[in-house]
């Protein structure tokens, strides 16, 4: 494990952007009779008792293992055996973050060389166990990389930028208030690093604010499609610059495709709908209204519900009155609620982007 404040200085002035996960399927592999491997039983259809297995692998001394899988894992990297869909016989995978087997966490980045040097070590690791595999010649079937940025503001102040961009917000177990932008290929990710890790009980102390922003290519075609090669020998025969251009141009062609001005159109045509839909219910004194739920969304953001409601408490005796003044006050900030994110920022939406795509596309 490295010393943390001498890792921090180490990596002071190192890019902190490329390959995160990888999800290996080895071709060239074997299993000792003596390994680690744990073996799932099959499992079996409960009208007829029919039991669902495959012959997972095979041992010279013990022959072949049936079951529903067989798996190892260790703290840093997964091994799993089990059937490919479609019927297309046994796979087996390995999955590993290339930063955590390397320095413990994977906040950090880790070059071509230490790249090499991890798989290595966990090529070695899995010996130990009784599992014999060549990671040079396995194709890789997942590849996420991933840039850390220093955000000029909170990570909410971000939040109305993203929804523009049409990234769907979501609650992910483990990673906090994420941003995605997703379909069965690909997704690309944006959360607050430093959230991601105290929920999974990792000390932040010195740590700077991180925003992290991860493209996952999610199996082997589009791994191909996207660097031309899935071979892990070929990431060290050039392929290391191939994947670390396209994460450059994956983020260019999806998120920040836009100019500064593009932008401020698309924000313009998002209020011009959140008007249109204010004027589409009630025709008469539709502006009032739309100003009205504006400022009761932001009295509640800003001053806080319940410090609203309780100044209400003090300010009128009569329960009635504070009760109808609440329910007012609620009404007007739903009819905005489902339409307005907080900003928290005092910068333009165009200031935001352009931060985030320098940062993100041009550094």
């Amino acid at each position: 494990m490295y010393n943390k404040a001498v890792l921090l200085q180490e990596l002071q002035h190192r890019e902190l952007n490329m390959i995160d996960t990888l999800k290996l399927m080895l071709n060239d592999f074997e299993i000792s009779s003596d390994s680690e491997v744990r073996v799932q039983p099959a499992s079996y259809e409960l009208g007829t008792g029919t039991k669902v297995e495959y012959p997972l692998f095979y041992t010279h001394e013990k022959g072949s293992q049936f079951g529903s899988k067989a798996y190892l894992n260790s703290d840093t990297w997964n091994f799993t055996l089990k059937p490919i869909a479609g019927g297309a016989g046994v796979g087996a995978f390995l999955q590993l973050s290339i930063p955590k087997n390397y320095y413990g966490n994977n906040f950090y980045s880790v070059g071509e060389q230490g790249t090499k040097a991890t798989l290595s070590k966990v090529e070695g690791e899995l010996k130990e166990k009784g599992v014999h595999a060549s990671l040079s010649e396995a194709d890789m079937s997942r590849v996420d990389t991933f840039k850390n940025i220093e955000p000029e503001e909170p990570f909410s102040s971000y939040y109305t930028l993203f929804s523009l961009l049409k990234a769907r917000r979501a609650i992910q177990r483990g990673y906090g208030t994420t941003f995605l932008l997703s379909n069965t290929q690909q997704e690309f990710c944006v959360y607050d690093k430093l959230e991601e890790m105290r929920e999974r009980s990792i000390d932040t102390t010195g740590y700077p604010s991180t925003m992290r922003f991860e493209h996952r290519l999610l199996n082997k075609a589009k791994v191909q499609s996207t660097y031309g090669f899935t071979k892990v020998a070929d990431i060290f025969k050039g392929g290391y610059e191939v994947i670390r251009e396209k994460q450059v141009e994956s983020w260019k062609n999806s998120l920040f495709s836009f100019t500064a001005e593009e932008l401020v159109l698309i924000g313009s045509k998002q209020l011009e709908q959140e008007m249109k839909r204010f004027k589409d219910e009630a025709p008469i004194n539709w502006f009032s209204r739309f100003l009205k739920a504006y400022g009761a969304y932001y009295l509640a953001s800003y001053a806080g519900k319940d410090v609203v409601i309780e100044a209400l408490k003090n300010l009128e005796a009569e329960r009635t009155m504070v009760w109808r003044a609440v329910k007012k006050f609620e009404v007007a900030e739903r009819e905005l609620l489902v339409l307005k994110q907080e900003e928290g920022s005092s910068k333009t939406l165009g200031t935001l982007y352009e931060e985030l795509r320098r940062k993100v596309c041009l550094n």
